[in-house]
C-alpha cells in the first residue's frame, strides 16, 4: 500500500529540498517521487545538491519523475490531496495530518493516490488546486506558522507510517473488512474527463454561456470531489449527460 502513495513536489525552487523530502520519504516507507517542472533542476549542479541533502535516500532521488505539469503527475491517481495553508478561492474539504494519512492509505489499497506539495515562495495556484480533492494543513503556531518543505513532507509522512502500522498488524482488520470488495474509483483523468463532458452539455443546454461562465464549473467541480464517487456513479452521471446530450441532437 505505501508503494501506492505519492509525493508530488510542485516548481520547486531550491533542489536540496527535493533531497531533504525524499529523505523524510524514505525514513517513513515511502518511495514514489514526482517533479512537477523543477527549477534548474537539470543542472548537474543542482542534482548533486539534491542527492547531498538526502543522505541515503539517493535512490529516490534519481528515480523520481519529472514532469512538465500537475496533471501528468496525478492523472492516473484517484485520491489527490494539496498541502496548503490557503484556500485561494477554492473550497476543498480540509483534512488534518492524521485524516490526511487515514484517507491516503485506505484508498492506496487499490488506487494511486497523492499528496501535492506547493513551491516554497508561493505555494500551490488555483490551477493547482482545482486538480485536488481535499486541502491539508499542519498545525503551527499562529505567530510562526511556516514550515519548510521537508518538514512539511516529514509531517504528513510520518502519519501515513503510523496507518500502515495501525493496520498491518495482526488482528488490525476484522474479517468483515477483509472480506469486502474495495471499491473502485475514477482517477484524476477520469474525473477531467467527465468535467469536460459536463461542461459541453450544459453548455449546449444553455445553463453555461461560454462568454461568461463565470464560477459555475469551479463550484459543481468541488461538489463532485467533495462526493467522491466510484466509478459505478461516475459511469451513471456520464451516461445521464449522454441522454441529454442525445435528446438535444433528436
Amino acid at each position: 500500500m505505501l508503494n501506492n502513495i505519492r509525493v508530488v513536489l510542485v516548481r520547486t525552487f531550491h533542489p536540496g529540498n527535493i533531497g531533504s523530502a525524499a529523505r523524510a520519504m524514505k525514513t517513513m516507507g515511502l518511495s514514489e517521487l514526482y517533479l512537477v517542472a523543477p527549477k534548474d533542476f537539470e543542472t548537474q549542479q543542482a542534482r548533486d545538491e539534491a542527492t547531498k541533502m538526502s543522505t541515503s535516500a539517493d535512490d529516490i532521488v534519481q528515480s523520481a519523475t519529472q514532469v512538465d505539469n500537475l496533471f501528468d503527475a496525478i492523472k492516473d491517481c484517484t485520491v489527490v490531496v494539496a498541502s496548503t495553508a490557503r484556500t485561494r478561492g477554492y473550497d476543498l474539504p480540509v483534512l488534518n495530518p492524521e485524516e490526511t494519512a487515514e484517507k491516503l492509505y485506505t484508498a492506496s489499497a487499490t488506487n494511486k493516490v497523492a499528496l501535492v506539495f506547493g513551491p516554497e515562495r508561493m505555494g500551490l495556484v488555483n490551477e493547482d488546486l482545482s486538480l485536488c480533492k481535499y486541502r491539508a494543513t499542519i498545525p503551527t503556531n499562529p505567530d510562526y506558522s511556516s514550515l519548510n518543505i521537508a518538514a512539511a513532507v516529514q509531517t504528513f509522512c510520518y502519519e501515513i507510517f503510523k496507518q500502515h502500522l495501525a493496520v498491518s498488524g495482526d488482528g488490525a482488520l476484522n474479517s468483515d473488512d477483509r472480506n469486502k470488495a474495495p471499491k473502485q474509483y475514477p482517477n484524476t483523468q477520469q474525473m477531467d474527463l467527465f468535467y469536460t463532458h459536463l461542461d459541453e452539455t450544459l453548455t449546449e443546454t444553455g445553463f453555461i454561456f461560454k462568454k461568461h461562465p463565470g464560477e459555475i464549473m469551479q463550484k459543481l467541480q468541488t461538489l463532485f470531489n467533495r462526493a467522491e464517487m466510484d466509478e459505478t456513479e461516475l459511469n451513471i452521471m456520464r451516461g445521464i449527460l449522454a441522454s441529454i446530450q442525445k435528446e438535444l441532437k433528436d
